[in-house]
């Protein structure tokens, strides 16, 4: 008989202790979750900033101002034929060409350019 209460009381404890345990991990993950949910928040909020100001520099107006500040910096008699830019090739290109974006110089002046690596 005192075995049995003996095995009944362990039996008792051992599953409170469980009891207790899970409830635990189960307040620590909620906690974790919460992190990761307000992590998953803040990288969305920061993406959507990042695609807005994407949208920004890749509208029209905004090329169009930065090519009329460069050609205003242009002097056509002085810079015709220095002014050369290098559009690397995409990763799905070959990386063993590369394509010139000749804008400001004819092809027959292309060995006395300067490039501008942007």
């Amino acid at each position: 008989m005192r075995a049995r209460l003996c095995i009944f009381l362990l039996l008792l404890l051992i599953i409170t202790f469980i009891n207790f345990w899970n409830a635990h991990q189960i307040v620590g993950q909620t906690r974790e979750l919460a992190k990761l949910e307000k992590q998953v928040a803040a990288e969305k909020n920061i993406n959507t900033e990042l695609k807005v100001e994407r949208d920004d520099l890749r509208s029209g107006k905004n090329i169009a101002s930065l090519v009329k500040v460069e050609l205003d910096h242009l002097n056509p008699q002085e810079e015709q034929g220095k002014i050369i830019y290098v559009h690397e090739p995409a990763n799905t290109e070959d990386k063993t060409s590369y394509c010139i974006i000749d804008l400001f110089t004819t092809k027959a002046q292309a060995r006395e350019v300067k490039i501008q690596l942007d």
